[in-house]
């Protein structure tokens, strides 16, 4: 009978009903755990996540570059430019000699390539020896020519002057022969007025032969001009071809002394370790030169168990290891292309490994460095970060149990 329930009864209560009041700071806290509660749901909605892949590579050129190496061993005898020169397509840039000194002080070579220049000096001399002969033989056919015109000229003259002789006999003769038949001229005088006349005719006859033969020279004269050109330009050709041969051995000669290089391509020269009086070898670059109107770009490569998720148009961070990313910060970037196919490198083990190649277009050529503007350089090394998938917080936290489910 004393049980708390019946005492409890047996106090008289107050009427209606009995509500416990909450402290207004309970409440406020309240509120504002309900608040965080949606703050948080709604961050985590909205809030993303970036799964990235790392990478490596380097700064190269969209356009290539191009590396400049000697094509034998030599010394460098001279040198056309320098870093950041500016070179044309095909401009010599560097002259390499490779001959060697014999103990006289006189190269083998160099002995040889005067003994060329003399032959080549003798053929000259014959070949103006020649010309020379040719323009005397002309000169002396041209006079002769003139003289041979001007005899018949006066034998022409000679000849007419003979007929007129010879008609003039004959009128005599003839009058003469016609008085002797009457008497009055001698057989003397007749026989001698015939004698003349046959000596004028005679004369005649001399004339006409002359004149025939200074007609044959000249024409014979006329006929052995285009051959003695002929007979001079073949001479002239066989010293031509001799010429020709010696001028072989002359470049043959000369590479074999030395040899220029000329630029590939335009544009500007880096990596410059050539200088005059360096000997070079066909193993070791002298330059390089970037083309004109190239940009760079990073070159990565990425592991064939990671190239899964990597896609052309997914966003790079680079940080270049010459600037430290702590300090310079990083340098973004667009994957413009991957590798349809693996190549094979020696990896970090000494194993070979397959790697996917990469390149990355940058949104700027330069970084920043305590307020100036420096430029990449290719060669440089950098690390990557490639964003390969966004999603949300929530949907990070849940993706275990989204894997799950998708089993």
């Amino acid at each position: 009978m004393f049980r708390k329930e019946v005492i409890a009864r047996r106090v008289p209560g107050l009427s209606g009903d009995v509500f416990i009041a909450v402290p207004i700071s309970w409440q406020a806290i309240g509120f504002l755990m309900v608040c965080g509660l949606f703050a948080a749901i709604t961050f985590l909605s909205f809030a993303t996540y970036s799964k990235t892949q790392t990478a490596f590579g380097s700064i190269t050129s969209d356009k290539g570059i191009a590396v400049v190496y000697p094509t034998r061993q030599g010394t460098i005898e001279a040198l056309s430019v320098e870093n950041g020169s500016k070179v044309a397509d095909g401009v010599v840039i560097a002259n390499i000699t490779v001959e060697e000194s014999s103990a006289s002080g006189a190269s083998a070579d160099a002995r040889i390539a005067e003994a060329i220049d003399r032959q080549d000096a003798n053929l000259l001399a014959q070949i103006a020896a020649n010309q020379s002969a040719v323009a005397s033989q002309v000169r002396q056919n041209a006079a002769q020519s003139a003289g041979l015109q001007a005899e018949i000229s006066q034998l022409l003259s000679q000849i007419s002057l003979q007929r007129e002789l010879i008609v003039s006999a004959e009128e005599d003769f003839d009058l003469a022969n016609e008085i002797a038949t009457r008497g009055f001229v001698s057989a003397r005088d007749l026989q001698l007025r015939e004698d003349l006349l046959l000596q004028r005719q005679q004369g005649l006859a001399q004339l006409t032969q002359a004149l025939a033969a200074k007609r044959a020279a000249l024409s014979a004269l006329e006929r052995s001009a285009p051959e003695v050109a002929a007979q001079a330009d073949s001479q002239n050709a066989a010293l031509a071809a001799l010429r020709a041969q010696v001028a072989q051995q002359a470049a043959r000669t000369d590479g074999a002394r030395s040899y220029a290089i000329s630029a590939p391509v335009a544009g500007r020269v880096t990596s410059l370790t050539a200088k005059v009086g360096q000997i070079v070898s066909p193993q070791s670059p002298m330059l390089s030169i970037i083309p004109d109107g190239s940009k760079m770009q990073a070159q990565l490569t990425v592991p064939n168990a990671a190239i899964s998720f990597v896609r052309p148009g997914q966003t790079v961070r680079l940080a270049i290891d010459a600037f430290p990313y702590q300090r310079y910060g990083t340098l973004t970037g667009r994957i413009r292309t991957v590798s349809e196919s693996p190549i094979t490198v020696t990896g970090a083990t000494g194993a070979p490994t397959s790697v996917y190649l990469i390149d990355v277009a940058l949104d700027r050529q330069n970084i920043s460095v305590y307020g100036r503007e420096e430029p990449l350089i290719p060669g440089m090394t950098l690390s990557a970060q490639i964003v390969t998938q966004k999603q949300s917080l929530i949907e990070w936290l849940f993706e275990p149990l989204f894997a799950v489910v998708g089993r």
